[in-house]
């Protein structure tokens, strides 16, 4: 019921900016392709068109009341077992039939300004430091001009779990320079781990500027920002 999803979306939206949240960490639109996963009760199932359809009537439900929409979890984050952050082995033919199209349509038809990724590697390479997803898929063919953030704890996961990164200031200048924006952690802290990829070069300063660039033009968007404290150039180049 398409039309019950966009109501919901609706009141959603409402409540969120009653509460002054701007920005809701929803939908989870990955395809549920295995029971065990222990998050297949959170989608809308294995079909991806009918996710497709249900995951766009609620987002654009919650974009329309300018509240931004963070579909999750990019890509196909149930790996063998039901795992959501092994890896996962799946052909490109696959994922473009299956994973993508929820997706693919959020982006290109709704024009969602967030987007996160997920726990497990794709191809080898963590979906979170993954520039063929982040970067070739997702800006550059699908044209996405939001911001991408990550998956609670998933930058460090590449050290800790994937073993793919020496350590948080490699995972760190890994995830950002593949595409990432926004590091998502859960202690305000921690920020003490991946603060040295910033500042010693590891990060190119034009691709820290295009991640900044990002999240302001989706905050300008909402209106977060006082007119008199925007600088006209910089909200041209936003």
């Amino acid at each position: 019921d398409t039309t019950m999803l966009a109501r919901i979306g609706t009141a959603i939206a409402m409540e969120a900016r009653a509460r002054g949240l701007r920005d809701l960490l929803a939908p989870v639109i990955n395809i549920a392709t295995d029971v065990r996963w222990g998050r297949v009760e959170e989608t809308y199932g294995e079909d991806p068109y009918l996710t497709t359809v249900l995951g766009h009537a609620f987002m654009r439900a919650i974009e329309k009341e300018n509240i931004v929409v963070t579909p999750k979890h990019f890509i196909a984050n149930v790996g063998d077992g039901g795992r959501d952050s092994y890896p996962i082995e799946m052909s490109k033919h696959f994922l473009e039939e299956i994973h993508f199209p929820p997706f693919k349509d959020a982006v290109k038809n709704i024009g969602i300004r967030s987007l996160m990724t997920s726990y497990n590697s794709v191809f080898g390479t963590q979906a979170t430091a993954n520039s063929w997803l982040l970067t070739e898929k997702l800006r550059k063919e699908w044209g996405f001009k939001g911001f991408v953030i990550s998956d609670a704890g998933a930058v460090g996961g590449a050290n800790v779990l994937h073993f793919t990164a020496k350590d948080y200031k490699d995972a760190t200048a890994q995830a950002i320079n593949a595409g990432l924006d926004v590091i998502f952690q859960v202690d305000y802290n921690h920020y003490k781990l991946f603060l040295p990829a910033f500042l010693d070069g590891s990060i190119p300063q034009t691709r820290i500027d295009d991640a900044v660039a990002r999240v302001l033009r989706a905050k300008f968007e909402l209106g977060l920002f006082q007119h008199a404290y925007v600088d006209e150039n910089l909200a041209k180049k936003m």
